[in-house]
C-alpha cells in the first residue's frame, strides 16, 4: 500500500492512498485496538481522527475521490484530452457516466457518492465524541467541533452541486437508527449547508497558531455558505423548470422558480468572505499594479497564489504532502512531470484547442490560432504565438518545444516531452494537444507534491462579478470582474451590456481556474450548449510534423528545430446528453427503492 502523509500543520496523519485502506473511525468498535474510547482518549489520537476527517473530506473531486482514475473533471470538462483508453475517463468521455459502474475501474459519478457519507459519519463522530478528551480545553473542543461542521457543510455543498436534492444526515448514525433516508429537496438541501456553514462559522477562530496551520478558519467556513448561494443562484438549479422533467420531484433537482433574491443572497455571501478576508490578512495577491492597473508582477503573483504553499490568497488546501504525489497527478491531473528526472507522462492528456481561445494575448486582445481544415503553419508561427501569450497561460502550461515559463533557468524544467510519440493520420505527426499542463508548479524547481487550493480568493471576486451582472449592476460586476483581470496583468474590462459581460466574466472563471476543477461544474450549471464543442461534441488538439532521419524514423521530438509545422483537427468526439447536467447516483441506491434517481439515467 502506498502512504502518503495529510498534514494540517500539527497534525499528521500517515494513510494509505489505496482503497484498501481501513476506514479511520468508521464505526464503534467493541473490541480491537481502535475504538471510540481509545480514539479519544488524548489531544494526540482526536488529532489524528481530527486530520482523518480533514483527509476525507476535503479529497472530493481530486486525483484520490476514487471516482475518475487517469484524468481529473478537467478531462471530462472540456479543458483537456484524456488519457489511456482503457480509463474510466476515456469511457466516459465514449458513453457519460452511468448508474452502473464501469467494471473494476468503479466510477459512476464524478465524486463517487457512497464516499460522501463516509466523510460526512467520520466528521459526526468527531462531533460527537469531541468532549471526551480529557487534555483538550473547553474552547479548543468547540473549534473542533466548529471544523467538523464545517467538513459536513463542505461535502454537502459539493454534493448538492453534484447531484441536486441529497439525503440530509444531521449525526453519526448507528445500527438502532432509520437508515432509509430519502432525498431532501433542493431548497432543504441549501439550507441544511448555509445552517451548517454558519454554525462553523460562529465556532471556529480567525486564526490558528502558525504549528496549526491548514485548518478551517471563519472566512474558510463563509466561503462554503458563499459558494453554494452562487450555485443556488445559478440557471440551472435557480429556474421555474427543471432540465429534464423529474414529474412530481422536480423540487429535487430545480427551485421551480427564478428569483433575483438568490443573486442578491449570493453577493452578501461574497461580499461577506471578502471583507473578513481583507480584515484578517488574506486577500488577493497583486505586488505590481493596482485598481485598474495592469500588474507587471502577473505570473510571479498569479503563480505565487496558485502554487505556492501557505500564500496569503488561499483559505483552505488540500494539504497532502506526498513525494510520489506527481504519480498521482499524472494519472488523475496532468501535469508536466520533471525531466530531470526522467519521468514522462504516459499518457496523451493536453489542452484541447476548443479550450485554447478562453486565453488572451499579454495585451489582453484575442489570439489568432488555426481552425480544423486549415493548412499547416510552420513551427515558428506556434512559438511566437505562444511567446504572446497572457502570463496566466505561461504559468500553467508548457508549449511544446518551449522551455517551461514558470520555472525558468531550472534544467528540470528544459525540453519537456509534450508526448509520447508520433500519433495522428499516418503517423507522419507529432503532437497532442495544445500545451502540458504546468499548473500548481510555479517555482518549484525539484518540488513534485503540491497543495490543490479548495478556495483562493479570486473566486470571491468572480462570483461578485457574476452576480452583479445578473442583477444588472454592471459597475460593481466590473469592480470584482477587473480585481482579477488586472492581477492577471490585463487592461481592464469596460464592457456594460449584460450579455456581452456575463460571456466575459464566464471567460474569466475559465482561464484564472483552468485546471483546478471547476469548469466541469461551471458549465453545466451556466446551462451552457455543452454538447457544442464545450464539454461535448467534436474536441480539436494541435498536432505536430516532426522531420525525420534519413533512415526514416523521426528526429528527437522534443527539440523545436525538429518540429516542421503544426495545424488543428478533431481527434475524438466526447459523448454528451442533457441529463448529465447532474450526476446520477449508484444504481444500487436507486434499487433499495429510497431515493429517486436524476432524470435520464
Amino acid at each position: 500500500m502506498k502512504n502518503s502523509v495529510y498534514k494540517i500543520a500539527g497534525l499528521l496523519i500517515i494513510a494509505g492512498v489505496t482503497s484498501c485502506q481501513k476506514d479511520f473511525l468508521q464505526k464503534p468498535e467493541t473490541t480491537g485496538a481502535t475504538t471510540i474510547e481509545s480514539v479519544f482518549a488524548s489531544r494526540v489520537t482526536a488529532e489524528q481522527g481530527v486530520a482523518a476527517a480533514y483527509r476525507q473530506t476535503l479529497v472530493q473531486n481530486l486525483w484520490d475521490g476514487r471516482a475518475i482514475d487517469n484524468g481529473t473533471l478537467s478531462g471530462i470538462s472540456g479543458e483537456m484530452s484524456y488519457g489511456e483508453t482503457w480509463a474510466t475517463l476515456a469511457k466516459y468521455v465514449s458513453s457519460g457516466f452511468a448508474p452502473t459502474n464501469f467494471g473494476n475501474n468503479r466510477a459512476t459519478s464524478s465524486d463517487n457518492y457512497p464516499d460522501n457519507f463516509r466523510a460526512v459519519r467520520r466528521s459526526f463522530i468527531a462531533y460527537e465524541n469531541i468532549d471526551k478528551v480529557a487534555d483538550m480545553t473547553t474552547e479548543e473542543k468547540g473549534w473542533v467541533k466548529g471544523e467538523m461542521k464545517a467538513l459536513v457543510a463542505y461535502r454537502y455543498m459539493n454534493m448538492m452541486i453534484h447531484y441536486g436534492g441529497v439525503p440530509i444526515i444531521t449525526k453519526a448514525l448507528t445500527t438502532d437508527d432509520d437508515l432509509n433516508t430519502k432525498r431532501a429537496t433542493l431548497q432543504q438541501t441549501l439550507d441544511y449547508i448555509v445552517k451548517t456553514a454558519d454554525e462553523a462559522t460562529a465556532a471556529l477562530p480567525d486564526s490558528w497558531a502558525d504549528k496549526y496551520g491548514g485548518r478551517f478558519v471563519k472566512g474558510a467556513a463563509m466561503a462554503i455558505k458563499a459558494k453554494a448561494l452562487i450555485y443556488a443562484a445559478r440557471p440551472l438549479f435557480n429556474s421555474a423548470t427543471p432540465y429534464l422533467s423529474l414529474g412530481g420531484n422536480s423540487n429535487l433537482i430545480c427551485f421551480g422558480s427564478a428569483d433575483q433574491k438568490r443573486w442578491n443572497d449570493a453577493i452578501a455571501a461574497n461580499e461577506a468572505v471578502i471583507t473578513w478576508a481583507n480584515g484578517h490578512g488574506y486577500g488577493i495577491i497583486n505586488t505590481g499594479g493596482g485598481p485598474g492597473v495592469p500588474n507587471v508582477n502577473a505570473m510571479a503573483d498569479y503563480g505565487t497564489a496558485t502554487s505556492v504553499p501557505a500564500n496569503k490568497e488561499v483559505l483552505l488546501a488540500y494539504k497532502l504532502d506526498d513525494a510520489g504525489q506527481e504519480k498521482f497527478f499524472a494519472w488523475y491531473n496532468p501535469t508536466i512531470l520533471i525531466s530531470g528526472n526522467n519521468r514522462y507522462l504516459v499518457d496523451h492528456m493536453a489542452m484541447l484547442s476548443n479550450f485554447l481561445p478562453v486565453y488572451y494575448r499579454n495585451d489582453g486582445t484575442d489570439q489568432s490560432w488555426p481552425k480544423p481544415g486549415d493548412a499547416a503553419r510552420p513551427y515558428q508561427d506556434y512559438f511566437d504565438r505562444m511567446q504572446a501569450m497572457e502570463p496566466r497561460f505561461k504559468a500553467d502550461n508548457v508549449a511544446h518545444g518551449i522551455d517551461a515559463w514558470n520555472n525558468p533557468g531550472n534544467n528540470n524544467w528544459t525540453y519537456i516531452n509534450a508526448t509520447k510519440g508520433p500519433g495522428g493520420p499516418g503517423g507522419d505527426t507529432y503532437g497532442h494537444g495544445v500545451a502540458k499542463s504546468s499548473k500548481y508548479y510555479y517555482g518549484a524547481g525539484s518540488r513534485t507534491w503540491f497543495e490543490p487550493p479548495i478556495f483562493r480568493m479570486a473566486e470571491f471576486y468572480l462570483n461578485l462579478a457574476e452576480a452583479y451582472n445578473e442583477v444588472g449592476n454592471s459597475s460593481k460586476a466590473l469592480e470584482n470582474l477587473n480585481v482579477v483581470h488586472n492581477r492577471a496583468g490585463l487592461p481592464s474590462v469596460t464592457e456594460t451590456d449584460q450579455t456581452k459581460l456575463r460571456q466575459i466574466i464566464q471567460r474569466e472563471w475559465a482561464i484564472e481556474y483552468y485546471n483546478e476543477q471547476h469548469r466541469y461544474f461551471d458549465i453545466r450549471h451556466w446551462k451552457l450548449d455543452v454538447g457544442n464543442g464545450i464539454g461535448g461534441g467534436d474536441m480539436r488538439e494541435f498536432q505536430f510534423n516532426i522531420a525525420k532521419n534519413p533512415d526514416g524514423s523521426y528526429k528527437s521530438r522534443v527539440l523545436k528545430e525538429n518540429m516542421l509545422s503544426y495545424y488543428d483537427q478533431k481527434t475524438y468526439s466526447a459523448y454528451w446528453d442533457n441529463k448529465m447536467y447532474l450526476d446520477p447516483f449508484p444504481q444500487e441506491e436507486i434499487d433499495k427503492q429510497i431515493i429517486v434517481q436524476n432524470p435520464g439515467y
